[in-house]
C-alpha cells in the first residue's frame, strides 16, 4: 500500500546479480523454473495466476481466498450504505433504535460503513502483484486511499462502540483494541515503505488486513454462539426500556403497540404512567423467541466472537509470515539495493527493523 516501488512478487527465489538491474525498473522478477513433471491442474493453474503477477501457487491461493472473501463481503454490504433503507431493514431493532434516534451514533455508523466498505473492495486490487508492476502509481494512490478510508472508518467505529451489539465492556474493548491494532499496523506499513523497507511494509500490511478480516470470520462464530445460547436458555442481558418500546412501536400501530408494550413490561412504567426509557430490563437470549429475545441472543455472542477471531487472525498472520521467511529475505535484499542506490547511511535497515534496536545486525548475502 502506498509504495515507492515494491517489486514484491511472491517468489522465494534467490536475487542474482542479473536481477539487480530490474530493481530500478518496475518489472516483475522472472518466474521460477517450471517443473517438467507438473500435473495438469498445476499447469493450468499457472495460466491463471502468472498473468496477474503471482509466481507461487500458494500465494495466489491465499490472495484469492482472503482478499476474495473481503471483496465479496464488502460488495454484498455495499447496499448497507443506504442507511435509512436497506441497513435499517437488516439490522437489529436495538441497533436501529440508537442509530435513528441519536445523531452521534447515526453519524458514526454512516462514517464507518462509507469508509470500510469501499476500502474492503479496493484492497482486493491492492494485493494483486501485476498492478504493482504495470501501474505503480495506481497502486500507490490506491494504497493511500485505503489507509485514509480505514483510519476514518476506525473513528466511526469508536463513535458507535458504546452501543454496537449491546455495547458491553467486552464489545467496547475489542473495538478499541482492533482500531488500535489496525491503525498501528497501517501507519507502520506506511512508515516502512517511505523508508523503502519493503519486507517490513509487507509484514505490517498483511497484519493490518488479517486483523480487519475479523469482521468476516466472527459472523460464523456469532451464529454458532447464538445457537448454543439458544439451546442453553440461561443467558440474559439488560436492555433499556427505550429499546424495548422502540421494538414494539417501529412500523406498527402506535396505540396498539404501546398498549402491548406496557402490558408485557410493566416495570418500564413509573407510577405516573411515564416510560422509564433508561431503565434496564433483563431479557433472555433466545434466537427463536420474541424479537427482543432474538436480538439479545445475537448480541450476547458478539464480543466473544470478536475476541476469539481477533486472536485467531493474529496468530495465523504470524504463522504465515514465519513460514514465508525466504520471501522476507528476498525483499530485504531488494530494500538494501534500493536504499543503497539512494545513498542512505544504513542500507537494508533504514526502516523499523529488529537490528536497529536489539538484534543481530543484518548483513546482505553475497550475490554471484
Amino acid at each position: 500500500m502506498g509504495t515507492k516501488n515494491q517489486n514484491t512478487s511472491e517468489g522465494g527465489f534467490e536475487l542474482q546479480s542479473q536481477d539487480r538491474s530490474s530493481i530500478s525498473k518496475n518489472t516483475p522478477p522472472s518466474p521460477p523454473p517450471v517443473a517438467d513433471d507438473a500435473n495438469f491442474f498445476v499447469r493450468n493453474a499457472r495460466k491463471v495466476y502468472h498473468p496477474i503477477g503471482f509466481r507461487k501457487g500458494y500465494n495466489f491461493s491465499f490472495w484469492f481466498i482472503c482478499c476474495g472473501a473481503m471483496l465479496g463481503f464488502c460488495a454484498a454490504r455495499a447496499m448497507f450504505l443506504d442507511i435509512e433503507g436497506v441497513f435499517f431493514e437488516s439490522t437489529l431493532l436495538a441497533e436501529k433504535y440508537w442509530y435513528s434516534n441519536f445523531s452521534l451514533y447515526r453519524i458514526g455508523i454512516t462514517i464507518h460503513l462509507a469508509c470500510v466498505v469501499p476500502a474492503g473492495i479496493l484492497v482486493f486490487f491492492q494485493f494483486m502483484p501485476i498492478i504493482r508492476y504495470k501501474a505503480l502509481y495506481l497502486h500507490r494512490i490506491n494504497g493511500y486511499l485505503i489507509i485514509l478510508l480505514i483510519l476514518i472508518g476506525n473513528a466511526g467505529a469508536l463513535m458507535i462502540a458504546r452501543r454496537a451489539f449491546g455495547g458491553g465492556v467486552e464489545t467496547q474493548a475489542v473495538v478499541y483494541i482492533l482500531a488500535m491494532m489496525t491503525t498501528t499496523s497501517l501507519l507502520l506499513g506506511y512508515f516502512n515503505i517511505k523508508k523503502l523497507q519493503i519486507e517490513q511494509h509487507r509484514k505490517w500490511m498483511i497484519r493490518a488486513w488479517a486483523y480487519l478480516g475479523v469482521i468476516i470470520t466472527m459472523r460464523f462464530v456469532m451464529l454458532i454462539a447464538a445457537t448454543i445460547i439458544n439451546q442453553m436458555g440461561s443467558y440474559w442481558m439488560g436492555v433499556t426500556c427505550g429499546e424495548l418500546e422502540f421494538g414494539f412501536i417501529d412500523g406498527n400501530n402506535t396505540l396498539a403497540a404501546e398498549t402491548a408494550f406496557r402490558a408485557r413490561y410493566p416495570d418500564c412504567i413509573d407510577p405516573k404512567g411515564m416510560i422509564l426509557s433508561d431503565k434496564n430490563i433483563a431479557i433472555q437470549g433466545l434466537t427463536d423467541g420474541r424479537v427482543e429475545e432474538a436480538g439479545v441472543g445475537y448480541k450476547l455472542g458478539f464480543g466473544m466472537a470478536a475476541w476469539v477471531c481477533l486472536v485467531l487472525h493474529a496468530v495465523l498472520a504470524e504463522v504465515y509470515l514465519a513460514l514465508t521467511s525466504r520471501e522476507t529475505e528476498r525483499l530485504r535484499m531488494v530494500s538494501y539495493e534500493k536504499q543503497k542506490a539512494r545513498g542512505w547511511a544504513n542500507p537494508g535497515r533504514e526502516g523499523l527493523t529488529a537490528d536497529r534496536i536489539d538484534g543481530v545486525p543484518w548483513v546482505p548475502r553475497q550475490t554471484e
